[in-house]
């Protein structure tokens, strides 16, 4: 299987650099102790620290994402997954808990002020692909069970004719969610140009010592860039 970055995503994104995990073999039955842990710690600093910016999207990691998404025609309606869970997070309160592998990458998330997400790989057939939608691109919403219309020219992850993901790092469709029952991972963080590869990496090797420590995971890591779009395994 590979993963492929289309070359007019850098043309939006310049600088762009993704922290790529592909992960077998993994226990996501329960949520080791250390991820509650550190997902707690993260949810706290996190909303402290964003409170002394006075809101989420004045975030320095933040703020570069709704400009570069505006400039693309995406309206504010649609915040980058990491500007929606920092918003939650200034909130306060008990963080909220979704599995162990949601919880760990989502840590991770507000810990480097930088979206992640992931997708169940055995629910997807390939290829694996960062690129604008096209013409018979399907999308189905969390909680739907049709296919939502979406624009051509959208930025999407997708799994051939399925779209993964809506307006780049918006919202996750309903395809490939990870649950209890996962075992085989993609995870994949997003590094703007003005946060720099030096976060993508560190994220990256968080990422791959996580999957290996907390749930037993064989892991293959890929930092990827302009220079290097594809990761194959």
């Amino acid at each position: 299987m590979q993963f492929r970055i289309h070359e007019n995503i850098f043309a939006h994104f310049p600088g762009l650099s993704l922290a790529v995990v592909v992960a077998d073999g993994i226990d996501n039955s329960c949520i080791p102790p250390e991820v509650s842990e550190a997902w707690r710690l993260a949810w706290t600093k996190a909303g402290q620290e964003a409170a002394a910016y006075g809101n989420a999207q004045s975030h320095p990691h933040v703020r570069p994402w709704r400009e570069r998404l505006r400039a693309i025609g995406v309206s504010s309606k649609f915040p980058s997954s990491i500007e929606a869970l920092l918003r939650r997070a200034l909130k306060g309160g008990e963080p909220f808990s979704i599995n162990g592998l949601v919880d760990f990458y989502n840590a991770i998330s507000l810990r480097y002020v930088v979206p992640v997400g992931g997708f169940d790989l055995e629910e997807v057939s390939g290829p694996l692909e960062l690129r604008l939608t096209r013409e018979g691109d399907q999308f189905i919403a969390l909680g739907e069970e049709e296919p939502q219309p979406v624009q051509v020219g959208e930025v999407a992850y997708t799994d051939g004719q399925t779209i993964l993901t809506r307006h780049f790092v918006w919202r996750q469709s309903r395809t490939a969610l990870i649950t209890p029952e996962t075992r085989r991972v993609f995870l994949v963080s997003e590094s703007l140009g003005e946060v720099g590869p030096q976060v993508a990496q560190a994220v990256l090797e968080e990422m791959t010592h996580g999957l290996r420590r907390h749930f037993g995971a064989e892991v293959r890591p890929f930092l990827l860039s302009e220079a290097r779009p594809l990761a194959e395994w």
